[in-house]
């Protein structure tokens, strides 16, 4: 579980409610827990939904993953501050679908391991993510420029 899993949990566990609005999602995060100000509540709203963490429509926010399961530790504070690799970011994705870190990284490593792990990690992870439908072309993208990039030092 990442920072910004919990992080967007919060709101929705503080109002108690399935949905919230733009600005109840804002007001949560930036004035309710002072974790952000409002600008970078919104950005934080804006990762998540790129992230596929909520959806939004007609300004109605709704989490895309069971929030009430998620453990938030008594003074838990996010750091999101710190980039999520690609790795992370595919492993929160398959854990919307409702299974755990462990569950989403065992499956990962089988992969892996059925490719006689001769691919990296992060591939596996993006595998086991397109094998079961989850959105993660801007992953692929950014991967493949990575790659692109480091040929060219």
């Amino acid at each position: 579980m990442t920072d910004m899993m919990q992080a967007v949990a919060m709101p929705f566990r503080k109002r108690g409610k399935n949905a919230l609005t733009t600005s109840e999602f804002v007001f949560a995060l930036s004035l309710d827990l002072g974790w952000f100000s409002p600008e970078q509540a919104k950005e934080v709203l804006n990762k998540a939904k790129n992230d596929g963490l909520v959806s939004i429509e007609d300004d109605e926010i709704s989490p895309n993953f069971d929030f009430k399961t998620i453990e938030i530790p008594l003074g838990f504070r996010p750091d999101l501050k710190r980039e999520q690799s690609v790795f992370e970011r595919t492993i929160e994705r398959i854990m919307i679908t409702g299974l755990s870190r462990k569950e989403a990284i065992a499956l990962v490593n089988k992969k892996q391991e059925s490719m006689a792990n001769m691919i990296g990690i992060e591939i596996s992870a993006l595998l086991v993510a397109k094998e079961r439908d989850i959105g993660i072309e801007d992953l692929i993208d950014e991967t493949y420029q990575s790659l692109i990039d480091q040929k060219g030092k």
